[in-house]
């Protein structure tokens, strides 16, 4: 994954959690139908922001694995400077 892409995802997962904030403190809704609506809203940028999640998740944790086997690779006599 290209780094613009998980710049756009991170972003757009902050654009979703300000949107779920913002629901949290609307007064509470005067009728069922409108209860309804506004909790299929907030399911669906719940919905939304774990499905981004998972795709964030899933790169770093490839990216991990991936950068702990050049760890595990390097020969035991060289120094790095630590």
């Amino acid at each position: 994954m290209e780094r613009d892409q998980k710049l756009e995802l991170i972003q757009r997962s902050l654009g979703i959690r300000h949107k779920l904030r913002v629901h949290e403190t609307m007064k509470a809704p005067d009728t069922h139908e409108e209860m309804a609506a506004i909790l299929l809203a907030r399911w669906e940028l719940e919905d939304e922001l774990r499905a981004i999640d998972d795709i964030l998740n899933e790169h770093r944790t490839k990216n991990v694995a991936a950068r702990r086997q050049t760890i595990l690779k390097k020969p035991k006599n060289s120094k790095s400077g630590d």
